[in-house]
């Protein structure tokens, strides 16, 4: 791929960025406001890394793929201002689906205004819109690869529109996965019923409900979900950088609608007090020894999720301190988990 090399003097404009937009998105209106394709203009620019062989795909570009310095220079942009639209990099790929909020993009077609995808639409953890309360709408990311122009992103949308919501039997939990969802992109420690916890702490809690909310057997979930939902979903790690910049790797289902699904349901325990749920998590005694051998979680956290994992913890510690790591412990630990129902 043939780059420019000098510093781009300046573009004589440039459309503003819209309130969190992609940077890549917005690199596909400057693109087509000048006639060219993407990697021609960045070309031009001078802002292709001479170590980047091939351009990742529009919604993938981000500090690596391209050089910040040189856009900001041609585009009359911070390069502070271009890093904070750039996606949270997802490894080793994105998710089967993405997701798209219609209202949004609905509204910018009734404004006659550009279409433009939000950034908060990004990874395998975005299952709400944070504008409209809605659930997003399931977006196969391969047709996403094949947007070259921004008026596409709404053809990319619509073929799935009309798929059936397979959440629709269960409206009030759009407001759990909006809260959950809040709260994964905090930067600093939130409080929530059992204390202040941190980022990191909440997503391995997050991560371990998830784990055992997806092992329930289906018998136990099938009066509580839609049938499509009963499946077993295809689930794949996903590594990325939260919002407080840590690293961390979550296991989820590569459809979009099994994750608001899934996430849904975490979003719905972690947030209510077993007495309040009102769909009962049926854990195996399989489960809550494994949620029982948790830890750095904070205090309280256990026992607002699980408590029978939380009693378990507290009696398995007693029986070590009685019997030491003995066969007297092994034959009592294993009465505790068979009186777990």
């Amino acid at each position: 791929m043939s780059i420019a090399v000098a510093r781009h003097t300046g573009l004589p404009f440039v459309p503003q960025p819209g309130p969190d937009e992609l940077l890549g998105s917005w690199l596909l209106r400057v693109a087509q406001l000048y006639g060219l394709s993407l990697a021609t203009l960045l070309g031009r620019l001078g802002a292709l890394p001479t170590d980047v062989a091939h351009l990742p795909h529009w919604f993938s570009i981000d500090a690596n793929a391209v050089r910040l310095d040189a856009l900001s220079a041609a585009t009359h942009l911070s390069r502070s201002d271009l890093a904070k639209l750039t996606p949270s990099a997802c490894r080793p790929r994105w998710p089967e689906e993405l997701g798209a909020c219609e209202q949004c993009l609905m509204d910018k077609t009734d404004a006659g205004e550009p279409l433009m995808w939000n950034r908060n639409w990004m990874g395998p953890l975005a299952t709400v819109c944070n504008i409209h309360g809605t659930w997003l709408t399931p977006v196969a990311t391969r047709r996403l690869t094949g947007v070259r122009h921004t008026g596409a992103v709404g053809d990319a949308v619509q073929p799935v529109a009309a798929a059936p919501t397979l959440l629709d039997e269960e409206p009030a939990r759009v407001g759990d996965a909006l809260w959950l969802q809040a709260l994964l992109l905090a930067r600093t420690a939130v409080r929530l019923s059992w204390g202040m916890t941190q980022p990191s702490d909440l997503i391995r809690i997050v991560n371990a409900v998830a784990h055992e909310l997806i092992t329930v057997p289906t018998s136990a979930l099938s009066a509580h979900c839609p049938p499509a939902n009963c499946r077993a979903p295809a689930v794949r790690s996903f590594g990325f950088k939260s919002a407080a910049g840590q690293r961390v790797v979550t296991w989820l289902p590569t459809r979009l609608r099994q994750r608001q699904w899934l996430l849904a349901r975490v979003a719905h325990v972690l947030r209510w007090a077993p007495a309040a749920r009102t769909f009962q998590v049926c854990w195996s005694s399989a489960s809550v020894s494994r949620l029982a051998s948790t830890v750095g979680w904070p205090d309280g956290a256990l026992a607002w999720v699980c408590p029978n994992a939380a009693d378990l913890a507290l009696r398995q510690d007693n029986l070590r301190r009685e019997y030491g790591i003995s066969p007297s412990y092994f034959k009592a630990r294993s009465a505790l988990l068979a009186s777990i129902r």
